[in-house]
């Protein structure tokens, strides 16, 4: 698939994405200035040339794209009118939380030592990843609640596959595993074309399936 193509079936440019919100990009940029808002995953610097009846024309495009949960982020920070960056950080907790909750109601064991830190600390990380817009890259469509599956998933599976080194898994490594693959999966996005090979899903789920000898039918 060409960029251009996953681009626009996967993320917002900046004008869909203000249009989603009925936001201009004014609003947009101090958003961003403020820092209650993600920056754009993806920056495009296009090379134009084109040629028509009227002769040759060449010029140089600027666009940005954000991944389609950031229309739900907006419309939360529109709602609680969310103007500080304090504000918005106490915002996503809230919502990171909750995801953490509900996660824990289905049935996945973890606790904070698996963070390596405090929840407080790591929430902090997180919130800083969230802004420059690392996870509108890493998951489907830069959801909290695809934030925190992710985060989960890769502490269980690493916890699991003792940071994925172990040789072999016995039964109960397999039925543990299985969930936490499972999580990742519905979370994790695919990446474009030229990134593929150094995505999580790779590294998470493609790798680990054939490493241990996985059902692919179980995910």
């Amino acid at each position: 698939m060409r960029l251009s193509d996953y681009l626009a079936t996967h993320f917002y440019n900046t004008d869909e994405l203000c249009q989603a919100l009925n936001i201009d990009a004014d609003i947009l940029l101090a958003w961003q200035e403020r820092s209650v808002f993600p920056k754009p995953s993806y920056c495009i610097k296009s090379q134009l040339s084109c040629s028509s009846y009227s002769g040759l024309y060449e010029c140089e495009e600027y666009d940005d794209y954000y991944p389609r949960g950031c229309v739900n982020w907006g419309q939360g920070l529109l709602k609680q009118k969310i103007e500080s960056s304090s504000h918005a950080f106490n915002y996503f907790a809230q919502q990171y939380s909750a995801s953490l909750t509900k996660l824990a109601q289905q049935g996945f064991t973890f606790n904070e030592e698996l963070f390596g830190c405090e929840i407080d600390e790591h929430l902090q990380q997180v919130w800083q990843q969230f802004l420059c817009s690392k996870y509108g890259v890493l998951t489907q469509n830069g959801l909290i609640d695809e934030i925190v599956s992710v985060d989960i998933g890769r502490l269980l599976v690493d916890d699991i596959t003792e940071l994925r080194s172990k040789t072999s898994l016995n039964q109960e490594e397999r039925a543990l595993l299985h969930p936490a693959l499972k999580l990742l999966n519905k979370a994790l996005g695919h990446g474009a074309d030229h990134e593929k090979q150094h995505t999580l899903r790779i590294r998470y789920i493609d790798a680990l399936i054939l490493k241990y000898d996985l059902s692919i039918r179980a995910y």
